[in-house]
């Protein structure tokens, strides 16, 4: 029994040391923040209202009764052209003047309102709007490197003047950023679009197999060059020889011959000439349609057949036929190309 005596003695002990020092350490916090006060007083006086904020601050953390520290933040931020700032705290000094009791705030709520009223004509609003965001999971957005709670994307937000950055976080290598510059009374929106996820890759074309339709075109265009030209020389063998016929015909009839050549008398030395040149060009010509027929065939003949990709390159098969003068006469020479 006088165990429990004495557990209950220290329990009531300890309650009463914990009470104790409560108004202690209140009248403790609330001069604290006049110090504090104070010190944002001068900073204000003499012009330097960023570090006052701070000082203000510190007062209102804590003595949060003091409403005389929210008051100066509110001035101050609407002197350095925060207006989205000071119209939150023109209203949270609203709302905490309406809850006090003490005397000295008296009249504060009105003043607070009126201020709050009187910077909505030079707040900038900010929205921010995101498309495409079921494309992706955990699609984020964040202002000044603040997360938005999704639910205010759409829904104009009050931000302080000067720029801000934008980002668009969908899982990328990088996010989306987006800056912009408010200015007084702006109202501007942001619409940041999450990218389409990239399509499936082609496969690379396999490369061509040897005998592919291009090198069967090849062969076939080179054949028919070849049969032309072969059909061609024929013909013009058939020409050269009626010519060099007709060329005969006369020499034979006006020339006398002698030791295997014909002597002409000058009258028909023309048409010794000519037969003479009809009778090469009637060589050249079949040699070259033997050739050519004979190619041309060939080449048919080993034309592979299927249908394969078409060549890379415009190069096109072609044949080449050329004559030179040769000791016996004219030479001729077939160059196909593929």
């Amino acid at each position: 029994m006088r165990s429990f005596e004495r557990h209950l003695l220290a329990l009531a002990g300890a309650a009463l040391l914990a009470a104790a020092p409560a108004p202690a350490r209140a009248a403790g916090a609330e001069e604290d923040a006049k110090t504090l006060f104070a010190r944002g007083r001068e900073l204000r006086s003499a012009g330097q209202c960023e570090p006052a904020i701070l000082a203000f601050r510190r007062a209102l953390e804590v003595y949060p009764e003091g409403l005389g520290a929210l008051r100066n933040i509110a001035e101050c931020e609407e002197a350095l052209g925060l207006y989205a700032s000071a119209r939150r705290d023109w209203w949270d000094l609203r709302r905490a003047a309406l809850q006090s009791t003490e005397a000295k705030y008296a009249g504060w709520s009105e003043d607070a309102e009126g201020r709050f009223r009187a910077l909505g004509d030079k707040v900038a609003t900010l929205t921010l709007e995101v498309r495409g965001a079921e494309r992706t999971p955990n699609v984020r957005v964040a202002l000044d490197g603040k997360p938005i709670d999704p639910r205010l994307l759409g829904v104009e937000l009050e931000r302080d003047l000067g720029p801000h950055t934008v980002e668009l976080f969908y899982g990328g290598a990088a996010p989306l950023t987006e800056r912009v510059d408010l200015t007084p009374g702006a109202r501007r929106v942001v619409t940041l679009t999450v990218p389409a996820p990239p399509g499936p890759r082609a496969a690379p074309d396999a490369p061509a197999p040897l005998g592919s339709s291009s090198s069967s075109s090849g062969y076939r265009v080179a054949g028919y060059v070849a049969l032309g030209v072969g059909g061609a020389s024929a013909i013009a063998t058939v020409v050269a020889a009626a010519v060099r016929a007709s060329a005969l015909s006369a020499v034979e009839d006006g020339c006398t011959r002698a030791g295997g050549t014909y002597v002409c008398p000058p009258e028909l030395a023309d048409e010794h000439r000519t037969g003479s040149t009809a009778s090469t060009l009637a060589s050249v010509f079949a040699g070259v349609g033997i050739v050519g027929l004979g190619a041309g065939v060939t080449l048919l003949l080993l034309s592979p057949s299927g249908q394969t990709p078409p060549a890379t390159g415009n190069k096109q098969p072609a044949a080449e036929l050329s004559l030179s003068p040769s000791p016996g006469g004219l030479g001729s020479r077939l160059l196909v190309r593929f």
